[in-house]
């Protein structure tokens, strides 16, 4: 009865050790499972802010570069216009306005290597300078600029924002200017050509009026790739989470089918081959066995 205690209190703590080996080993793979996934999504969580925060403070730039245009003042203030008197000596050329031999103009594009490709939709800045070369002040007015159909100077495509600077410049000094423009998005793609007209209007002191074109050249405008778009990546974040958790669904009811149907088998206890060992037992227990056995 004794032995027979033992062998059953034996079983029982192989039974216990067996199950608790059993689901610690599932609650450890599985805990990995879930961390793993955690980090993915933990991940996904800090990356999107951080582009979307990026791709806000591009915006506010170009909204603040845009604002700046919306702010400059045009060139037409609507007064009307004073009644001259024409002398009819003069001659046609007398009425074009052109360029003072004591000025020099020159433009750079500090964004912008080639400069016969602008962004549509952007705004391209140019640097406009004027140098004066005589013994007298000038006064620089605006810069004006605008898309011209290349055959046809008369026709114009797109008109941009006029700059008012009203500034003096005295002689032997030279002056930059800042101007911006928008190339329309309407005119990107394709093979079509534009000519870029940017004029600097100025005068000197006793009156007379002047005006250069530091830049007039064919350019073209192209789309803008943006190269990265948050809503696809997280349309893709999401795709990407939907499966994972399709997969682990899947995988965990392949698991826990399999697991019923491996606990629902029952073992027997078949003991030991080699009969029980008595070592463990005393010897008082072993003769009043002995001595049942005989009576």
């Amino acid at each position: 009865a004794v032995v027979s205690r033992r062998v059953r209190k034996q079983w029982y703590q192989r039974r216990v050790r067996g199950v608790l080996n059993y689901y610690t080993n599932y609650y450890y793979k599985s805990n990995l499972r879930m961390s793993w996934w955690k980090l993915v999504f933990l991940f996904s969580l800090c990356a999107g802010p951080l582009v979307t925060r990026a791709q806000e403070e591009d915006e506010i730039m170009d909204s603040d570069e845009e604002e700046e245009l919306r702010e400059a003042e045009p060139l037409d203030d609507g007064a009307p216009l004073e009644d001259t008197e024409i002398d009819p000596t003069l001659d046609e050329e007398d009425f074009v306005i052109k360029a003072s031999p004591d000025a020099k103009v020159f433009y750079a594009f500090p964004k912008h290597a080639d400069e016969t490709m602008f962004p549509g939709g952007k705004v391209v800045k140019a640097l406009i300078g004027f140098q004066n070369n005589g013994d007298s002040a000038f006064i620089v007015d605006n810069v004006e600029g605008g898309f011209r159909y290349p055959m046809d100077y008369n026709y114009v495509i797109q008109n941009f924002t006029s700059f008012r600077y009203g500034r003096e410049v005295p002689p032997g000094v030279t002056q930059t200017f800042l101007y911006m423009f928008v190339p329309s998005e309407q005119l990107a793609g394709g093979s079509r050509t534009f000519s870029l007209v940017m004029s600097l209007n100025y005068r000197g002191e006793d009156g007379t009026l002047f005006t250069d074109s530091p830049f007039n050249e064919t350019i073209s405008v192209f789309e803008v790739d943006e190269g990265f778009d948050t809503e696809i990546f997280f349309m893709y974040v999401l795709l990407a989470a939907l499966f994972a958790l399709a997969l682990f669904g899947a995988q965990y009811f392949l698991s826990s089918a399999f697991g019923v149907r491996k606990s629902g088998r029952k073992t027997f206890e078949t003991g030991t081959d080699g009969g029980i060992d008595y070592d463990y037992i005393p010897k008082e227990h072993l003769k009043k066995q002995k001595v049942t056995k005989r009576e």
